[in-house]
């Protein structure tokens, strides 16, 4: 019978009644330990989300006015390049890019 054990007293006794057994004796560390596994957690997550905050507000622009619209680049060319993609290289020819089109 594998899911079956042999106790001290030499009565068997399933898995489950083991389990039973050593969460009765042993209780108060599993609470323990479950609550300051969660604390843990939480401080942890509370932290991550400050410090992304903190991440995105040192790395963003300065915010633009609504008045003002993006100024697009000056044009240029782009020269030639390979390109891989999944299956062979594809080669890009130069273009030209940038540039007002009003």
């Amino acid at each position: 019978m594998p899911n079956h054990t042999t106790s001290e007293d030499g009565e068997t006794t399933s898995v489950a009644e083991t389990v039973k057994n050593l969460f009765k004796r042993n209780k108060k560390i599993i609470i323990g330990g479950g609550t300051a596994l969660v604390v843990a957690t939480g401080v942890f997550i509370s932290l991550a989300k400050g410090q992304d905050v903190t991440e995105d507000a040192e790395s963003s622009p300065d915010p633009v006015a609504e008045d003002q619209k993006r100024q697009s680049p000056c044009e240029h060319e782009v020269s030639a390049y390979e390109r891989m993609t999944k299956y062979w290289i594809q080669a890009v020819r130069s273009y030209s890019r940038g540039g007002s089109t009003a």
